[in-house]
């Protein structure tokens, strides 16, 4: 029995796939990191600097922060479209609690995390029992979440840290043990989800829900309550990553949609990362090396002076090319066409 050329070709192709998708996806991200570092030190002038370097590091750790809440929620078969706006609300409601409606900073910091708990409650309510696809769910809390609090709370859509801040203003301008208070409350959170979903039960099983629901269902997974947590711990973690980059910047505006960037890099990074949109695999290693892959080109485009319309073309072309390779390395199977989720 004779082969054709054909089908030669076609077995080549699987097993490149094949063999690809079986490597750590996080190293591969991270050898082109280490590749576009050097690329820069060599073609960008400025970029080979240590302030540099800490200004990369500051620019991955908001942004690897409400990454990994994304990329959990990834991991159980969602997507959580209304990070941007619980970062922002959180960060503006801070300062309006604090400055202008009499509560101590303390207070107003506990407020917007207890507030943005319930956005992640409301969420995970939405998917896991109303049923409602997390695509379209987390659309309509996006336009909800910031209609209701701005009515409510939020007069103005630009917001400066008041001088007598201490807490906000640790969290994006402190050190610890000379290490910039962003990076390591970044490291915290890199650290407690490695540990979450490699060596606790829930973790374990919000990998298992995403990888296979029905078989999880049938094995006794609490399947509502898990994909509760997954919105719950993306929204807090967008609380957390709003206020700090409220304390870095010392202000936080929404003038023009600003601090929507933030939504599209969260899914990149995780889908960079090895986190496939059809749920149930990826590693926070990967997470983190998107995180790191995305900061360094976005600094490498700064320093060369494109424009914010040239910056935001990279980055929409860095997502179809992730999201497309997630599609080729991460083929739809049956239980994934079947399910709604997205």
């Amino acid at each position: 029995m004779t082969t054709s050329a054909a089908e030669v070709r076609q077995a080549g192709r699987a097993s490149l796939r094949d063999r690809l998708a079986t490597i750590e996806q996080g190293t591969l991200v991270m050898g082109l990191t280490v590749v576009l570092l050097l690329v820069g030190v060599f073609t960008t002038r400025g970029f080979a600097t240590f302030g540099n370097f800490r200004v990369v590091l500051m620019l991955s750790s908001a942004l690897g922060i409400v990454s990994v809440g994304q990329s959990i929620v990834i991991l159980g078969k969602g997507v959580d479209l209304s990070v941007a706006v619980v970062a922002a609300l959180a960060a503006q409601g801070s300062v309006e609690l604090f400055a202008n409606r009499g509560f101590s900073e303390g207070e107003a910091v506990a407020l917007v995390l207890a507030m943005g708990l319930g956005m992640g409650l409301f969420n995970g309510w939405l998917v896991a029992y109303a049923e409602v696809p997390a695509l379209f769910a987390t659309l309509g809390t996006m336009a909800l979440f910031d209609g209701v609090v701005r009515v409510n709370l939020l007069p103005t859509h630009l917001y400066q840290l008041p001088p007598n801040s201490h807490i906000v203003r640790w969290m994006g301008q402190g050190h610890v043990l000379g290490i910039p208070a962003p990076i390591v409350l970044a490291g915290i959170v890199f650290i407690g989800a490695w540990l979450f979903i490699a060596y606790t039960s829930p973790g374990r099983l919000i990998r298992a829900m995403g990888d296979n629901p029905e078989a999880a269902r049938l094995m006794g997974a609490p399947i509502r309550p898990l994909l509760v947590s997954t919105y719950v711990i993306s929204a807090v973690l967008a609380t957390i990553a709003g206020l700090v980059i409220l304390g870095k910047d010392g202000g936080y505006s929404t003038i023009y949609g600003a601090g929507q960037d933030i939504l599209f890099e969260s899914i990149t990074v995780a889908v960079i990362g090895g986190v496939s949109l059809s749920g149930g695999k990826g590693s926070i290693f990967g997470v983190f090396s998107g995180a790191a892959l995305v900061a360094v080109i976005v600094n490498v485009l700064t320093l060369n002076n494109f424009g914010l319309l040239a910056r935001n073309f990279t980055r929409g072309l860095v997502l179809i090319i992730a999201v497309a390779a997630d599609a080729w390395l991460h083929p739809r199977d049956e239980e994934t066409a079947k399910s709604e989720d997205l």
